[in-house]
């Protein structure tokens, strides 16, 4: 996206939680071992697609913790943007999100959190400061707030020039046709209701003000 618009865009990165606390868990799904079982379908279910198969249901399933909180690993990422900015916040996300779909390390685990931190050379110090705080909790609930009042209720989301939103598992070519439109000043849902008819191409919806 970058090589099309250069510095005519910047990337932020903000978190969503599908669940801040276990007992989101329990609430939505009525205990904590019908919570795993039914997430670890959407894991079998995102295994199935391209660039999926290394995510590991068997191994998730035979570990004896709880499903983790989306809350934990979100806090995480937001101390190690503290240190770096939004390639911290992207760098942690992506170890993270091996450590948990592929290793099935329990990322509830403060312990987890600061090794992740240690592989990629945080300042461990700052690092467990951060967490112990509560600042990165607080900014978790406060990010995933401001997302729901928009309108936004699902993972991933991309919204470009703070109005056009894609949700869910979209080709790349989905984000960079909408790019296109809006660096070319072109309406993104005629294009999107056009290429329809031919291809995958996922129209975009409007989300509410910032």
């Amino acid at each position: 996206m970058k090589q099309l618009a250069g510095d005519r865009i910047r990337i932020e990165g903000r978190v969503f939680a599908l669940a801040l606390s276990p007992q989101d868990y329990v609430q939505r799904f009525g205990s904590p071992a019908r919570a795993k079982a039914e997430i670890l379908k959407q894991w079998a279910a995102a295994a199935r697609e391209p660039g999926g198969e290394r995510i590991n249901t068997d191994l998730m399933a035979s570990r004896p913790f709880p499903y983790p909180a989306s809350l934990s690993i979100l806090a995480g990422v937001k101390a190690a943007e503290q240190q770096g900015g939004f390639l911290a916040h992207g760098t942690y996300f992506e170890h993270a999100q091996e450590a948990h779909l592929i290793q099935c390390r329990n990322v509830g685990d403060r312990k987890v959190l600061l090794d992740l931190a240690q592989d990629l050379a945080l300042d461990l110090g700052q690092f467990e400061a951060d967490l112990v705080s509560g600042a990165c909790d607080r900014a978790v609930a406060a990010e995933a707030q401001a997302a729901r009042a928009r309108g936004i209720q699902s993972t991933p989301t991309v919204v470009f020039a703070d109005r056009w939103a894609l949700a869910g598992a979209v080709p790349v070519e989905n984000y960079l046709a909408l790019l296109k439109d809006l660096v070319t000043g072109q309406d993104p849902r005629d294009t999107a209701a056009t290429a329809q008819q031919a291809s995958s191409l996922r129209r975009p919806y409007r989300v509410g003000p910032p």
